[in-house]
């Protein structure tokens, strides 16, 4: 439920000539994550775009054919909150992210805030100014002048949804 949420992510590195095809890995992403490994040709095929960084596969190689990049990278997820009023859990903004740019994405943030915040109100959640402004209007705001690293991948379009309640859910 966090305004910002910084979630650690590893890029795992294969080398297919430790790999004995044991499958360990492959059953366990299908398992407990996301599928993204598969057998292919006697040797493991990972799929980027299911891929989330947990770093299981390293975990559960028994002969190191998996290892993690010593290059940190994380996923950023905001606009949860707890309020009243339609609480929501943060969705993903930004994944394959470095540190530096997290800061930066922080600090305009606080920009955005200080531009869009309604000061009629004793005080209003980072969520609702985005739900006012919209998500693309945030975004704007938060990328300024940050350029990004190759890998990283940048939510288009977040549903924040949240809990919905009936007009007449609370009315008896």
């Amino acid at each position: 439920m966090q305004d910002f949420g910084i979630i650690g992510m590893s890029e795992p590195q294969y080398e297919a000539n430790h790999c004995i095809g044991c499958e360990a890995c492959v059953k366990n992403c299908k398992k407990r994550v996301t599928g993204a490994l598969s057998m292919y040709n006697g040797k493991v095929k990972r799929d980027e775009r299911r891929c989330i960084g947990c770093g299981e596969c390293v975990l559960k190689c028994p002969t190191e054919a998996w290892t993690r990049n010593p290059e940190k990278f994380y996923k950023l997820v905001i606009m949860g909150r707890t309020g009243k009023k339609n609480p929501r859990l943060a969705q993903p903004f930004l994944e394959w992210v470095d540190e530096a740019t997290i800061i930066k994405v922080i600090q305009n943030t606080y920009d955005y805030i200080e531009e869009f915040i309604d000061r009629s109100l004793p005080k209003e959640h980072i969520g609702y100014i985005v739900d006012r402004t919209g998500y693309q209007v945030f975004k704007e705001w938060a990328l300024k002048n940050i350029t990004l690293g190759p890998r990283v991948k940048v939510a288009e379009h977040i549903d924040f949804g949240g809990y919905k309640y009936e007009k007449d859910v609370f009315m008896k």
